[in-house]
């Protein structure tokens, strides 16, 4: 028997982590609690120790997706930790069920205990959600599928300002907006459900707050050329799944400062750079413990620090867990991979093979992560 004493992790407490080992070996490393699985004793597990930070949506909300972190002075200052609940509704907008509702749930919760501050009713399915920590302000947009737009949201006083694309994302009424990447003041925006392979994958925003437009003009392709990672030939990237977006950390190991994009239902990701001119591409495919999987991951986080803590959406389940990553080392790349493919999970990310490696914490379907240095 193991046991880990209890922690103080950003104010939160977590629990005593107790294994039973029989006949299986068994790993420690600091901080983190690895072990064989009983299944395959070439398979090892890490547990990152974690507590629940939100059990459960408030009254009426469901699904949440995206998270994302902003400093204001709503909660004396504190930092906040934000998700959007999708609450059933359609890629398009509409309800889920006759007489749903068709307005999604940002919630604000404070980081430190956990307390809901307040929410925020926003029209359509939220996909996407990030801080734009220069405004102090929350960026959403809505209905991946069509009738997309975007969402500026003073946290403070919960006013929403909408604004219409220009160009419609939408090509036949197929196609909108999912995740959201903030660098030095520039928005930048998935293209999702695209009605082809000629579409772009990466907007770059310009809001025109006097007609209430947020102008688009295309960054990168769906089928533009990229070089592969792995056969470090050139390829076309042929996407079909553009959704998440991340701007890779100085910490990252690899691709540090390109912005990232997953393109969920291809099982890849593609990092782009020097935005200036053509930008320079490279795909990376993806692989995990499934024979024959395209892993449809969502969640992409680096470590910023030796210690922090990841928070992780769970979809499904409706919950936000806090792990605390304490014997992971800077850069470490964590992914999380939902429930799409009946393949749930969290993991590691190898950049140099696309390999991922699952951690032992269980999700129903792990959403959107976050991590936050605490050190």
């Amino acid at each position: 028997m193991i046991s880990f004493d209890r922690s103080e992790f950003l104010g939160r407490t977590f629990p005593v982590v107790t294994i039973f080992v029989l006949s299986v070996g068994l790993l420690v490393l600091p901080g983190v609690l690895a072990f064989y699985s009983a299944s395959s004793t070439n398979a090892v597990l890490t547990i990152l120790p974690s507590t629940t930070f939100v059990a459960a949506p408030r009254a009426g909300a469901s699904g949440p997706d995206h998270i994302t972190r902003l400093a204001i002075r709503v909660d004396h200052g504190r930092v906040l930790i934000c998700t959007a609940y999708q609450n059933g509704i359609h890629p398009n907008g509409t309800a889920g069920k006759p007489g749903g509702p068709t307005k999604s749930t940002v919630a604000v919760y404070d980081s430190i205990t956990g307390a809901l501050i307040k929410t925020i009713n926003v029209t359509g399915k939220v996909d996407g959600l990030t801080a734009d920590l220069k405004t102090g302000k929350l960026i959403a947009t809505d209905n991946e599928d069509n009738n997309s737009a975007l969402n500026v949201i003073n946290p403070k006083t919960g006013t929403v300002i909408t604004y219409k694309y220009s160009p419609s994302p939408a090509v036949s009424n197929v196609g909108g907006t999912d995740s959201i990447a903030i660098r030095d003041g520039q928005i930048y925006i998935a293209h999702s459900n695209p009605g082809d392979k000629t579409q772009a994958t990466e907007y770059k925003v310009t809001l025109d707050h006097a007609t209430l437009t947020a102008k688009l003009t295309p960054v990168f392709f769906d089928d533009g050329n990229a070089r592969d990672v792995l056969s470090k030939t050139k390829v076309t990237l042929a996407l079909t799944d553009p959704v998440t977006n991340y701007f890779m950390p100085s910490s990252s190991p690899r691709f540090a400062g390109d912005l990232a994009t997953i393109s969920q239902g291809d099982g890849k990701i593609i990092f782009a750079s020097h935005f200036g001119g053509i930008p320079r591409l490279f795909v990376l495919n993806l692989t995990d413990d499934k024979v024959g999987n395209i892993p449809p991951i969502d969640g992409l986080a680096v470590a910023t620090s030796n210690e922090g803590i990841l928070f992780v959406v769970d979809g499904a389940a409706g919950t936000i867990q806090a792990l605390n990553t304490a014997g992971f080392p800077k850069g470490i790349v964590f992914v999380g991979e939902p429930s799409d493919n009946a393949n749930p999970l969290l993991g590691t990310l190898n950049l140099k093979t696309g390999v991922i490696t699952p951690l032992g914490n269980v999700f129903q379907s792990p959403k959107g992560l976050l991590f936050v240095p605490t050190a």
